[in-house]
């Protein structure tokens, strides 16, 4: 599994210096959250170039996590002091408390998906994940709800206020790489279109 996260980060790393447009998100292994080789190697690329570390997100699993807190949250310091961001994957699968939260200095949440799917014929389910997110808004943090299928999940989720969706309902993985013609552009969604301009004058 390490060298899978050290083949994988070699590739994000090639993407990145590539192209200045592409934000990756990178998942790692629990071995590799305690991997000072692994470790070693993101600073290499990253010393001193903020603008590149800025563009990747890492993300940890939160059952790893709590199984060395101390060690977890030295990690998560030092992935952020190279201009990345951190993600703690699977939110809720470990139920991490107000004070391990608050410990690791995360920019992002990712709620598991095991609390999502039929959210809509699971009222508890849903009042965890409110209570999760509250937990998530006192910390200022950014929040994304996992796996994804149907309308109607996306509307509960959207209405509790969670910051971005994942999941089938918006596409499924592919082998092939992005291309250009893929990618809209919010900016040129949001162009207002041109006014009309009727003159009265005789």
């Amino acid at each position: 599994m390490r060298q899978i996260d050290r083949c994988t980060l070699h590739l994000a790393m090639e993407e990145l210096f590539n192209d200045p447009y592409v934000r990756l998100t990178l998942n790692i292994s629990g071995m590799t959250a305690s991997d000072q080789a692994w470790l070693r190697t993101l600073v290499s690329y990253l010393r001193g170039k903020p603008e590149v570390g800025s563009r990747l997100t890492i993300e940890i699993t939160e059952t790893v996590v709590l199984q060395d807190l101390e060690e977890s949250a030295r990690f998560v310091s030092s992935v952020r002091d190279l201009g990345c961001a951190v993600a703690l994957d699977d939110f809720g699968a470990g139920y991490t408390s107000f004070r391990n939260l608050q410990a690791l200095a995360v920019d992002m949440v990712k709620i598991d998906g095991a609390f999502i799917t039929d959210l809509e014929d699971k009222p508890d389910n849903q009042l965890f994940i409110r209570t999760l997110l509250g937990l998530a808004r006192g910390f200022g943090l950014t929040t994304v709800a996992e796996c994804v299928e149907t309308e109607a999940e996306a509307e509960i989720l959207k209405r509790e206020g969670v910051t971005y969706l994942q999941g089938y309902l918006y596409g499924r993985p592919e082998l092939a790489r992005p291309t250009n013609n893929k990618i809209i552009s919010l900016a040129d969604v949001q162009k207002p279109k041109p006014k009309l301009e009727i003159s009265t004058a005789s």
